[in-house]
């Protein structure tokens, strides 16, 4: 702008001037123009295709992505907790006030309740979710009572369901609510996961790593040689990845079985996943969703 009016002003002043060199000055000023529209446009295409990508990428996730753009739909409010099917069909999250399920061609139930704790699908990919002091069982389109329990903390496994409550009682019950087993475990802030295949189960609380048979609840005594700060399920059934604290960075794997461990390669950086108990696949939470995360 400030060249265009030099190149007017000096043609006021001096009329014989070569047209020519009117012109030439008169288009000094358009590179530097024409190069700041450039980093402006670049800088908007920035603004508006990295944010949104940012907002939607769970939706863009390569095994979740339709799941979770279902999931957005039917549950647009802040999601509190998430499951996924054992062979990665179905997915749900659960908020303050309901639960919402999508399956395969965006097929989407919802349901309205208050006080949901936990969520997961057992190996018949049916929903469980304890809420309101009960445990609930997904039925087609209606969710069923299997009893007045409050688990803090779901899995499911071959046989049907492992539930957690507050007061360290694990529960493992069949895919009709009847009983299996259960057994007292340290549980003020345990995590509660099933591996592969559904069969053996780990229960972390407060460093300590405890296994257990899904369906009998026996137990698996482990000679963890540290304070256990998080652990990933391998593709076997009976191997464990360990991360020791207080860095959380793998260290070992166990075979729960066997007793043997072998070291991991120092620097190997992990988020805690899950592993699918049907499918090698591990999942963690972005978002309040369900998104792929990289194999230990």
């Amino acid at each position: 702008m400030s060249g265009r009016e030099s190149a007017v002003t000096t043609g006021r002043k001096n009329a014989r001037a070569p047209a020519r060199n009117t012109r030439a000055r008169s288009l000094r000023p358009w590179p530097l123009t024409l190069a700041s529209a450039v980093s402006l446009g670049l800088l908007l295409y920035v603004a508006t295709t990295s944010l949104p990508y940012l907002v939607s990428s769970p939706t863009t996730d390569p095994n979740f992505g339709a799941l979770n753009h279902c999931l957005s739909k039917a549950h647009p409010e802040a999601r509190l907790g998430w499951a996924v099917s054992p062979d990665a069909s179905r997915a749900a999250v659960f908020g303050a006030h309901s639960v919402a399920t999508c399956g395969p061609k965006d097929a989407s139930t919802r349901h309205d309740l208050t006080g949901a704790l936990a969520i997961a699908f057992d190996a018949d990919n049916h929903l469980w979710l304890s809420a309101g002091g009960r445990l609930l069982r997904e039925d087609g389109a209606t969710l069923v009572p299997m009893g007045d329990f409050q688990p803090i903390a779901l899995a499911g496994h071959a046989h049907g369901m492992l539930a957690l409550d507050a007061s360290g009682q694990l529960v493992s019950v069949s895919s009709s609510g009847s009983v299996l087993a259960q057994t007292l475990v340290p549980a003020s802030t345990a995590r509660l996961t099933v591996g592969a295949g559904g069969v053996l189960a780990a229960v972390l609380s407060d460093g300590h790593l405890r296994v257990y048979d899904t369906r009998s609840l026996s137990h698996r005594p482990l000679d963890v040689p540290c304070q256990v700060e998080t652990m990933w399920w391998l593709d076997a059934p009976e191997q464990l990845m360990i991360g020791c604290s207080p860095t959380g960075a793998p260290s070992f794997s166990l075979d729960v079985r066997t007793g043997e461990r072998a070291p991991v390669p120092e620097g190997r950086a992990l988020a805690p996943a899950r592993r699918l108990s049907g499918r090698a696949l591990y999942v963690q939470g972005c978002d309040g969703f369900p998104c792929t995360a990289p194999p230990p």
